[in-house]
């Protein structure tokens, strides 16, 4: 379990690295935080010390904080937590993105900017009401129906995905609670059931290859067997198992 959680946490951790909105984010915080100079920085440092030691402090403490956050989910709850979940999560992981933050005021300052305690809990009530309210609204846009199709050639499950990544549908596969939708300009996670995605696939020809994945017939560019297992090599480089039981269907379907 232990490896699973470190598996997810390094996903999802890999998963926000490259996505431009929480880098937009963190970096807007801190030209903010900088310039305003809040709990005392404005005296104390001049623009330049001031702007690098926002800048380390919300980019450190965000990423540090997410992961924590991802770690304890897996290794506490078996499904995804709801909102109050994530945020008993969220304050725990609010101890290590404190024990930081009064390091890193030490290195600058040379004594204690805060002492340890009150910060420690001003940061475990602002991490835990923060992962509650993001959870809540997670949930909610998850659940929410997919924008409208806007041509009928284009599946449901594509508007789903950032417009950078709405290309040709080549394959999809299961990852914990998401599904991973791979196109052929990229791959996003959402959050959703596999038989709903597969759902949203329509009008693109495909097959489920397995409990874990699906893909578009024109995706798939020839096979190969490994371990007495039948492999579909796709046309992004991807080697996607087929299940005993679906190796008639694909057979059927002319994949193999």
């Amino acid at each position: 379990m232990r490896d699973n959680a470190l598996q997810f946490t390094m996903r999802e951790m890999q998963r926000v690295a490259t996505s431009p909105l929480p880098w937009a984010a963190v970096a807007g915080a801190a030209l903010v935080l900088g310039m305003i100079g809040p709990f005392g920085t404005y005296e104390s440092l001049r623009l330049p010390a001031r702007l690098a030691y926002w800048a380390a402090i919300v980019v450190s403490t965000y990423f540090l904080g997410f992961a924590f956050v991802s770690l304890l989910e897996k290794l506490i709850f078996t499904g995804r937590p709801g909102p109050a979940g994530f945020a008993l999560i969220g304050a725990m992981a609010g101890v290590p993105v404190a024990l930081f933050v009064w390091l890193l005021n030490r290195l600058v300052y040379g004594t204690d900017v805060v002492f340890l305690l009150p910060l420690t809990l001003y940061v475990m009530a602002i991490a835990a009401v923060s992962s509650g309210v993001i959870a809540f609204f997670s949930a909610r846009l998850a659940h929410a129906p997919a924008p409208a199709q806007p041509s009928a050639q284009r599946p449901k499950l594509i508007e789903r995905l950032q417009p950078r990544l709405r290309g040709k549908l080549l394959h999809l596969s299961m990852q914990d609670h998401y599904v991973e939708v791979v196109t052929d300009k990229g791959a996003e996670l959402i959050l959703m059931r596999m038989s709903d995605a597969v759902d949203e696939t329509a009008p693109v020809e495909g097959l489920q290859i397995h409990r874990s994945y699906w893909v578009a017939s024109d995706a798939v560019t020839g096979t190969t067997r490994r371990d007495g297992r039948l492999i579909l090599r796709m046309s992004d480089g991807a080697e996607l198992p087929v299940s005993r039981n679906r190796i008639g269907a694909v057979k059927d379907a002319g994949l193999a």
